[in-house]
């Protein structure tokens, strides 16, 4: 598995756009969807929050669960197992149907009860003895950038929205607020992206996406 660095940051409006245009000047735009587009989250938990629980104890190692489709639409979704140690991070994903998405968002994880793929294995395992099920929707706007000297990807994410129960059908999340931006990297982080940063109120955060959805939203 190729581990790579996460770095997180909470910024203002204003903060947001001054980097972006810092950004644009040396990095090119993702190519999905010219850069920018809507994810969509659904997280998986299990009956004791132990996913939640590790990330604000601190764990060293965590396990992050959820599943990812772009722009409200079901046609491409993927599960994704999202392993932490510290700020360095994988993760291992598989694309699902829509008719598993569906029976997932209704709690019925018999398919990945059966299934012989090691990834639905490890969540089968957990379901068994844990019970895990839907426990945040978490959706957003990302404009995202790319620079090959390290492989880094910077991500911008806006418009921060939850709902505690998904609608049937899916419909998206109601419009939110909040902004954060993510730099992720292979071994090193180019001295180009570090000095974008000078001089900037930026606050480097620990928080999950999955626990910011819980405590901002109720989710």
């Amino acid at each position: 598995m190729q581990f790579r660095n996460e770095l997180k940051f909470f910024m203002n409006i204003h903060t947001s756009e001054v980097l972006k245009r810092r950004v644009s000047a040396v990095m090119r735009p993702d190519s999905h969807s010219g850069g920018v587009y809507e994810v969509n989250n659904l997280y998986l938990d299990d009956q004791y929050d132990t996913c939640y629980n590790e990330k604000v104890l601190g764990s060293h190692v965590r396990d992050k669960y959820r599943v990812r489709f772009y722009n409200d639409d079901l046609s491409f979704i993927r599960f994704e197992n999202k392993h932490k140690e510290g700020e360095m991070s994988y993760k291992n994903s598989l694309v699902m149907t829509e008719e598993e998405f569906n029976q997932i968002t209704n709690g019925d994880m018999g398919f990945v009860l059966s299934s012989e793929h090691p990834l639905w294995q490890k969540v089968a395992a957990i379901h068994r003895l844990r019970r895990l099920r839907v426990s945040a929707v978490f959706s957003y706007t990302r404009e995202a950038y790319i620079y090959e000297p390290g492989n880094v990807r910077v991500t911008f994410d806006s418009n921060l929205r939850s709902e505690k129960l998904l609608p049937e059908p899916y419909k998206g999340a109601p419009p939110g607020a909040g902004g954060m931006m993510e730099v992720k990297f292979d071994k090193y982080l180019p001295s180009v992206v570090k000095e974008m940063l000078d001089g900037l109120p930026v606050i480097q955060t620990a928080m999950s996406k999955y626990c910011y959805a819980r405590e901002r939203f109720g989710a």
